[in-house]
């Protein structure tokens, strides 16, 4: 009996213990399993605030500031001071930023100037996070703790707290609308404006409050995000096209002009009865030919491959091309790697003489390989369609196995190949002329280097791209668990070989456009100097047909056309008023330019100034500063020598009486506003207006470096612009091309200005530079115009067109120095040689000089003051495509 009931004491004792510890492990699970162990971080402190900037942006700016301060005693905070790169510290800060059951959280929709800033007080630890986004499309924005919703008419900001601070202190959240009113809000807030909401919270405890605002964005704002949209997202591509589509017939009218006035003039009857054409030189005839060839080509590279662009989302909208979407990759390689072969076979034909079969070898199995990849993707190990999902294990590991990322990127490399062989070689036929054929083993050598250089060259940008692609990677998935993690490593894998299957879609929107401007110059140029040396071709002035290609040169590779509205290129507006502007410009020196002024007799002087007039010209210079200085003197009491006569000398000087006496107008005297100085000036340093041209190229080239320089800075390093760099797939490449195209601007408007040397209004050197830096800033003035109308920025354009404006303005000044340079070597500097032909006192240059600095710094202040360059975030996978991580991410 006893031992019954000591056995039914210590079984309900055993029974009620089992109770207790359950109902311990049961109160203990909600704490197991709440990783950031919220409960102590009630007592944290948080603080927020996000601004919505709309005017004078391209697109809608959001900016967010979050400040968070969690206690010491949080058993997670010490993590928060550690790297980055472990997971301790992306643990943590996924509970103080994200939501912590997310292990793989990814924004590209997000950019943040710097990583979270962590600073250490006496009880608290502080997290400041500033995240950017820009409003550019109608996709949800998540920056920071707010999610931007954006619909056709209203916008919707929310704040979407991290859930670990669920029961912490929001002590204010401020909400900055962009000096708009808000169509609807809750809760009510505590204090603020209608554009500037602020919500207070006195004391800590309770839910944070549910902020949601609508706001109506301005108009312009909501109609750049439609642009993505059926079937408006072909209007920015029709208008980028619009520009290739009026160049190219006036290209096709100006060959034809130049096929029926050929630089010579007819010498004989049989010659006037002859075709025009017959009277070509053989240069003029191969200059014509690649001007008519590069018009189709150019054309053609700009239509395939902006339709290559759009055509995925046609075919996904409309139900044609059905099998475009499907095959995009593969359509891309082809595409690219035939469009650079073209580009090859511009520059190799009639150039590499004995190399032409290797070089052209080398490029067929460069342009070959692509394609057969494009064609049969698995035999390389690469998945079907080229795109990769993470989540298909079988494909990743055959792509590991087989090394077809390798694969992949060899493409890649091949398909920068080609474009960059079709570059060099066309730049360096342009250089040479077609049939300057390459046969001394030094010549060969060169042409090798430019193989062997083009192929390094790929294989960098392609890396390059890779390592871009990681970087952005890195700022977009920053907060993920990190290598080692199975999911993790397949995920970052898809999506570093997605994005470099998108490679060769990219790579000829980036370059062929920079490639087919620099060609097309350098075509254009030669026309001109084949024309210049044609027989009995005019050394004075370029005639009407010269004239022609020099606008086009002008409008195409000089003069700026910012013309990009509500995110749609609009170029043709400029269009118009450059060409007007230039036609006052050229006429206004038709009539007052000093070779344009007629002599006694009623001929212009262009008709009478000659080379071999240079000496006498000089010589004229030189006695006529002589007697004014002497003049001058004896104004100020220094009397050596009568008035009447030093007159009676300067009366002389002003007669036609150049060495060759057999002219008809010996002794005619000259305008009554022209002197010996203005003539020589006007003439030039060198003896035809192409030769005036080059001169004053080099001149630019070189004055321009230090605003290449400054330009630099201005668009590529101040601000987070250089921050971009390293997340932009060819951010190196385009700091290159930037200094490279900047130069070459500056030279081709040197050229132009030297062209035109003798027939621009003015008598001076700056004079003549000032008319076509007022022609250069006209679509300047209209872009600032209408940007204002449309409240968007302008950019750094007008401290382009200042810089212009030095530049030419001292290639002017240096042209005028060396038309004198003979005399170099009785001056101790330029500069004094420089006062003695502008007849101007040290005080004067002074005075001009300061005006320059002064203008030159106040287009730089304007431009700058203030105003923060857009950040890079990553473009939405466009239609038809895959790619993209596959797991949600949630702020």
């Amino acid at each position: 009996m006893r031992r019954a009931l000591l056995l039914f004491v210590f079984t309900g004792l055993l029974v009620l213990s089992s109770f207790g510890a359950a109902d311990k492990a049961s109160a203990a699970a909600p704490e197991a399993e709440d990783s950031c162990l919220s409960g102590q971080l009630k007592t944290a402190r948080v603080t927020t605030s996000v601004r919505l900037k709309h005017d004078g942006e391209d697109y809608t700016k959001a900016e967010t500031d979050l400040v968070v301060q969690v206690p010491k005693t949080w058993r997670l905070a010490r993590n928060l001071l550690l790297n980055g790169d472990t997971e301790r510290y992306r643990s943590a800060m996924r509970c103080v930023l994200r939501y912590p059951d997310d292990p793989y959280p990814y924004r590209d929709t997000e950019a943040r100037p710097w990583p979270p800033k962590v600073t250490v007080e006496a009880k608290w630890i502080t997290v400041r996070q500033r995240a950017v986004t820009y409003v550019y499309d109608r996709r949800d924005r998540d920056f920071g703790p707010w999610r931007i919703t954006v619909g056709k008419r209203f916008w919707t900001l929310a704040l979407v707290h991290p859930p670990a601070l669920g029961k912490a202190w929001w002590r204010e959240i401020t909400v900055d609308l962009g000096g708009r009113a808000a169509r609807t809000m809750s809760p009510t807030p505590t204090k603020g404006t209608t554009t500037r909401l602020t919500w207070v919270r006195a004391k800590a405890g309770g839910e944070p409050p549910e902020v949601r605002i609508a706001v109506q964005p301005p108009a312009m704002k909501a109609l750049i995000t439609g642009w993505g949209e059926k079937p408006w997202y072909l209007v920015p591509s029709v208008t980028w096209l619009a520009w290739e589509l009026a160049v190219f017939p006036v290209v096709l009218l100006l060959v034809r002009r130049l096929r029926r006035t050929p630089a010579s003039p007819p010498r004989t009857p049989a010659e006037e009865a002859a075709p025009a054409s017959s009277r070509e030189t053989a240069d003029e005839r191969s200059a014509r030919r690649d001007l008519l060839l590069w018009a189709f080509v150019a054309f053609a590279v700009a239509l395939v491959y902006e339709v290559d662009d759009v055509a995925p989302s046609l075919a996904g909208d409309y139900g044609v091309l059905d099998w475009w979407p499907e095959h995009r990759t593969a359509i891309h390689f082809g595409l690219a790697a035939c469009g650079g072969a073209v580009f090859c076979l511009f520059g190799l034909y009639g150039f590499f003489g004995r190399l032409r079969i290797a070089a052209l070898s080398a490029v067929l199995v460069a342009t070959a390989y692509p394609v057969v990849m494009a064609g049969a993707p698995h035999w390389f190990g690469l998945p079907a369609g080229f795109w990769l999902d993470e989540n298909d294990i079988a494909d990743i590991e055959r792509l590991r196995y087989t090394g077809g990322f390798l694969w992949l990127a060899l493409a890649c490399c091949c398909v920068a190949f080609v474009w960059l062989v079709g570059t060099a070689s066309a730049v360096r036929r342009l250089r040479t002329g077609p049939g300057d054929l390459p046969g001394r083993p030094r010549q060969a050598r060169s042409l090798w280097w430019l193989l062997v250089l083009s192929a390094v060259t790929a294989v960098a940008i392609v890396a390059l791209a890779v390592w871009a692609k990681q970087n952005s990677w890195e700022q977009e998935a920053w907060l993920s668990i990190g290598p080692g993690d199975e999911f993790y490593d397949r995920w970052h894998l898809a999506h570093l070989y997605n994005s470099t299957a998108w490679f060769p879609s990219d790579w000829p929107d980036t370059f062929s456009v920079w490639a087919v401007w620099l060609i097309r110059n350098g075509i254009l140029i030669a026309v001109l100097a084949a024309r210049s040396k044609a027989p009995g071709a005019s050394p004075v002035s370029p005639p009407l047909p010269e004239k022609l290609i020099l606008t086009v040169l002008f409008l195409t590779s000089v003069v700026p056309i910012p013309g990009w509205y509500v995110g749609v290129p609009a170029s043709l507006l400029d269009l118009p008023l450059i060409v007007l502007a230039g036609f006052l410009l050229l006429d206004l020196g038709r009539r007052r330019s000093v070779l344009s002024q007629e002599l006694r007799a009623g001929t212009p002087l262009r008709e009478v100034i000659r080379e071999p007039d240079r000496p006498w010209l000089i010589d004229s210079a030189r006695k006529y500063r002589d007697l004014h200085l002497q003049l001058r003197r004896w104004e100020q009491g220094d009397q050596e020598g009568e008035r009447t006569e030093l007159e009676a000398r300067l009366d002389d000087l002003h007669r036609w009486n150049p060495a060759d006496t057999t002219s008809p107008h010996v002794g005619k005297a000259l305008p009554d506003s022209v002197d010996a100085i203005e003539l020589i000036l006007a003439w030039g340093p060198r003896d035809t207006w192409f030769s005036n041209a080059c001169r004053a190229a080099f001149f630019a080239a070189v004055i321009a470096l230090p605003a290449t320089a400054i330009s630099f800075w201005a668009n590529h390093v101040r601000g987070p612009l250089w921050g971009n760099v390293p997340r932009d797939q060819f951010g190196v490449l385009t700091l290159v091309q930037s200094v490279i195209g900047t130069e070459v601007i500056w030279a081709a408007a040197g050229f132009v200005l030297g062209a035109l040397w003798r027939v621009l209004p003015g008598r001076r050197g700056p004079a003549k530079a000032l008319g076509l830096s007022l022609v250069y800033a006209t679509p300047v003035g209209l872009y600032w115009i209408i940007s204002r109308a449309v409240e968007q920025p302008s950019g750094t354009w007008a401290l382009d067109v200042a810089l212009t404006l030095l530049v030419l303005t001292t290639t002017g000044v240096a042209m005028d120095i060396d038309t004198f340079r003979k005399e170099g070597h009785y001056w101790p500097t330029k500069a004094a040689l420089l006062l003695s032909i502008y007849q101007l006192r040290t005080a004067s240059v002074q005075l001009a000089f300061f005006v320059a600095q002064v203008v030159a710094l106040v287009g730089v202040w304007q431009q700058l003051k203030g105003n923060d360059p857009m950040v890079l975030i990553e473009p939405q996978t466009p239609t038809g495509t895959q790619g993209g991580p596959s797991t949600e991410d949630s702020p």
